[in-house]
């Protein structure tokens, strides 16, 4: 399920986007959710209660709070969201591209080119699995993969370990969430029969344990000791013995 929003505060260009969205996405059997903002405001308050998205379309020019300022305060929590900005100025490009802007869109709104942008960006998303996504209790939920410290299974259940100490959990079984994370841009590596532990949080190790950037230890198996050695030493850059 993608999640999209489109903040612009003339209602008129809003509608014309959210239909164009939703005619995609309904063409392409593409699963989305989608919100709509009339002002910057509105749309940094919604980021600063957690809500997380895949894409965010911004105005840049709007009387409650510009799009630039937004997406500046949107980048400070979160690296992962896409953005594009559609506008009917193009004296703002080289501010965009200092805070990381996926593409330019001027108005009035070429169709195909759009659809096109958007198409592109929902790739980007899936060759990057930016997100773990899982179900609980008939809700569907997503976390940052940079976010997540470890998986660690219990019996039929997974428990996610995240940086902010929030822990979720869900029914699974650790082979599958592995199987489904392999194609990820975060490489995340088995050390135990009940952890899956996130390479880049790895602050050091031993032959026996890890040691997390919280300073949280978790064994490493004996049976997966030569393995887990051999994948740290291929992400490290170089064959490391411990």
């Amino acid at each position: 399920m993608l999640k999209v929003g489109v903040c612009d505060d003339e209602k008129l260009i809003a509608g014309q986007l959210e239909d164009l969205l939703l005619n995609l996405c309904n063409r392409e059997h593409i699963p989305i959710e989608l919100d709509v903002f009339y002002s910057g405001h509105s749309l940094e308050e919604e980021i600063s209660r957690g809500t997380k998205y895949d894409i965010l379309y911004l105005d840049i020019q709007m009387e409650n709070g510009d799009g630039i300022s937004a997406a500046k305060t949107i980048r400070k929590v979160d690296d992962n969201v896409i953005l594009i900005f559609v506008s009917g100025y193009d004296k703002y490009m080289i501010e965009l591209f200092r805070i990381d802007v996926f593409a330019f869109v001027k108005k009035p709104v070429n169709i195909p080119e759009f659809e096109k942008l958007f198409l592109e960006a929902t790739q980007k998303i899936n060759n990057r699995k930016y997100y773990y996504a899982f179900r609980y209790k008939s809700e569907q939920y997503k976390i940052p993969c940079n976010e997540i410290l470890y998986f660690e299974s219990s019996g039929r259940k997974i428990k996610i370990y995240l940086r902010n100490k929030e822990v979720n959990e869900f029914n699974g079984k650790l082979s599958d969430v592995m199987e489904s994370l392999a194609c990820g841009k975060i490489p995340f590596l088995r050390i135990h029969q009940s952890y899956l532990v996130n390479y880049h949080l790895i602050r050091s190790r031993t032959r026996s344990e890890v040691t997390l950037v919280d300073g949280r230890k978790l064994p490493i198996s004996e049976d997966r000791q030569k393995e887990f050695n051999r994948q740290y030493s291929i992400l490290l850059g170089g064959e490391i013995d411990v």
